[in-house]
């Protein structure tokens, strides 16, 4: 967050709204001098050149739980948009519908309790319209719709030199939780720069399929998969369907008790079905393609994958409506059976 705040009156009236896809184009320069100011009060944050502003402003504002509100100025009958603020809403806690196992392997990661958060990308408000009441009209709109919400926690970076938006910060009752330092180091030599991700084994380019196809790594031994036959796994994006620019890829599926790959009776890599709505579009959830997770069933004690008398393993169908609408919770995820049917 990145607004200097000065304390003159206003005599202009402000007003300020939930944000629309059609605003997008008139929110973008206002993002991309955010950004801009953002990176001139920290110089660890560099603005990548020739970045789409906006395709970035029109995905936030698609995004399920991605709240953004904008700021009007009224004057001589003209309205026009001169400030933002953007809110994104998540859960820590798992889902519910998520497997059990996989719900453990979660909580291992991290040691506090989940907390429900409203996180601040950022506001932003013209030089000449920031004043105490169009700062306050932006903030009391997040608060609100994040008690609407029942979120536990707001979390918002603000600059060390931004001691106007701390006060103001401070009355509406946040707390100075952290105070975080950056040492920056100008690489000026980017080309040869060790990998700092993790090490993944050289594998033969003409064993790649496609240019678009990525191998599927073993997590414990960072080998690549094979299936029975000794040929290495890659996962293939679903033909025709991207998420903005990017290429969307199964989700291969593993055993709830050996956690390997599981393999079917042709050898084949089982992966997850994509989750389509009535209109046959992939749903998203937070950005995300949604897969149909596997129907999981207990025997002798223990999880395991269900699957029907011909040895096809079984996934979880989606609640729908009598219009044939995917049923979503309140926080905008779809609704799985249990079942298959």
């Amino acid at each position: 967050m990145t607004t200097a705040l000065a304390t003159k009156p206003q005599t202009t009236p402000y007003t300020d709204r939930l944000a629309t896809p059609a605003d997008a184009a008139e929110i973008a320069p206002l993002w991309e001098a955010f950004a801009r100011e953002r990176m001139a009060a920290d110089p660890s944050m560099q603005v990548k050149p020739n970045f789409d502003f906006l395709q970035y402003v029109r995905r936030q504002l698609d995004k399920p739980l991605s709240y953004a509100w904008v700021l009007e100025w009224h004057a001589d009958s003209q309205s026009a948009i001169v400030g933002c603020l953007f809110v994104y809403v998540y859960d820590e806690a798992p889902p519910q519908e998520l497997p059990q196992e996989m719900r453990l392997e979660q909580e291992l990661e991290n040691p506090f309790k989940p907390r429900r958060v409203g996180a601040v990308l950022g506001m932003y408000v013209q030089p000449e319209h920031r004043h105490t009441d169009t700062i306050k009209l932006l903030a009391e709109a997040a608060i609100n719709q994040a008690e609407a919400l029942k979120v536990s926690d707001i979390d918002i970076l603000v600059s060390a030199e931004q001691t106007g938006v701390q006060a103001l910060l401070q009355r509406f009752g946040f707390t100075k939780a952290a105070v975080q330092y950056t040492k920056h180091f100008d690489l000026t030599d980017a080309t040869d720069l060790p990998s700092l991700h993790r090490p993944k084994p050289e594998f033969e380019l003409s064993e790649r399929p496609f240019d678009n196809a990525i191998p599927l790594y073993d997590p414990t031994t960072n080998e690549i998969v094979r299936n029975p036959q000794g040929e290495a796994i890659f996962l293939m994006p679903l033909p025709d369907e991207t998420t903005g620019k990017l290429p969307i890829y199964p989700t291969p599926v593993r055993d709830p008790q050996t956690q390997e790959w599981i393999f079917d009776r042709l050898g084949e890599l089982v992966v997850c079905p994509v989750l389509r709505d009535e209109n046959g579009k992939v749903v998203e959830y937070q950005g995300i393609p949604q897969f149909h997770p596997p129907v999981y069933e207990i025997v002798d004690g223990q999880i395991r994958l269900q699957q029907d008398a011909e040895g096809n393993y079984l996934f979880c169908a989606v609640e729908k409506d009598k219009t044939g609408k995917i049923l979503l919770t309140p926080n905008g995820s779809p609704v799985f059976k249990r079942t298959a049917s």
